[in-house]
């Protein structure tokens, strides 16, 4: 029965091949993480092309804040 490791980030202390498994291993997690990242990146830019569209874009003088509101101030009309 082998004795488990743990990484310790030292990688000067584990062996030339131990050392090549693991820049592997790290190289495969970074290029799923890039894929991730890309779709991710895909989902935004589609949803800020939908809100860009004409007619989305609520209009900032709609009025809304010509009320006394929630502060109870008079109204300014």
């Amino acid at each position: 029965m082998a004795a488990e490791k743990s990484c310790t980030g030292d990688c000067l202390r584990c062996s030339l091949q131990q050392q090549v498994y693991c820049a592997a291993q790290r190289s495969y997690a970074i290029m799923e993480n890039q894929r991730s990242f890309a779709e991710r990146l895909e989902g935004i830019e589609k949803a800020l092309g939908r809100i860009a569209e004409p007619g989305n874009i609520i209009p900032l003088d709609s009025g809304a804040q010509k009320k006394g509101g929630a502060d109870n101030r008079p109204e300014n009309d």
